[in-house]
């Protein structure tokens, strides 16, 4: 199910962008159905920069500010789509997202209709501004924004179906790994020597099964401790 994203605002301007986006994202290997739905209801240039919203839905990776970006849509879409894999999306999965970032990834999440959303962001700024990004396309109702250190996750909240990470460690956070429900998946990218791959981690009650994916390109995620 896809939630329907902006009632009462006026996007005037950018629908056609976005659904060429859409096709072009079909084009690239993007074949889950509820997923193209979900980036095809969410207003991305919300998410944007004012002076960067023309470029709001091409495939490239735009800059937050506090050395932080926005990923790019295809990025976006191919890790929403590994989430979930075969699996049905139901809004009894329980997802933790590390980078919060402005919101983007969020909002992708709660249009595919979840309800139990968290999401760390160590940055203050970042993570007020992703609740009001949140606010505007009203898909904050069922997403938790938490100002944290996204290497320790949420242990109080855990386990989680699926975590989901936009920035890059040198290695799996242990935390994390804890955190995943057997039968969980998480989504990562991993630095690994200044080259960036994303895997795949799947928790069975046997141990973890780990996928890479492709080479990938995301900001260092950043431990507190």
């Amino acid at each position: 199910m896809v939630t329907a994203v902006g009632q009462g605002v006026s996007w005037t301007g950018y629908e056609f962008r976005r659904a060429r986006m859409v096709e072009r994202l079909r084009q690239m290997g993007i074949t889950r159905a509820e997923v193209l739905s979900a980036m095809s209801a969410v207003p991305r240039h919300v998410f944007v920069e004012e002076a960067l919203r023309s470029h709001a839905y091409d495939d490239m990776s735009l800059p937050l500010g506090l050395g932080q970006t926005i990923s790019q849509p295809y990025t976006v879409a191919v890790m929403t789509q590994l989430l979930f894999s075969q699996r049905p999306i139901n809004n009894n999965l329980r997802i933790l997202e590390i980078g919060t970032g402005c919101g983007y990834q969020t909002a992708i999440l709660q249009a595919l209709g979840l309800r139990e959303i968290y999401s760390i962001e160590r940055l203050r700024p970042l993570h007020e501004r992703a609740k009001q990004n949140l606010r505007a396309v009203h898909l904050l109702a069922h997403a938790r924004l938490v100002c944290g250190d996204g290497y320790l996750g949420l242990p109080q909240e855990a386990p989680f179906d699926g975590i989901i990470l936009t920035a890059a460690p040198k290695e799996v956070p242990l935390p994390l790994l804890q955190q995943l429900s057997i039968g969980g998946r998480m989504v990562l990218p991993l630095d690994e020597g200044g080259v960036q791959f994303l895997w795949v981690i799947d928790k069975t009650a046997e141990g973890f099964q780990e996928t890479c994916v492709q080479q990938t390109l995301f900001v260092p995620l950043v431990n507190d401790n």
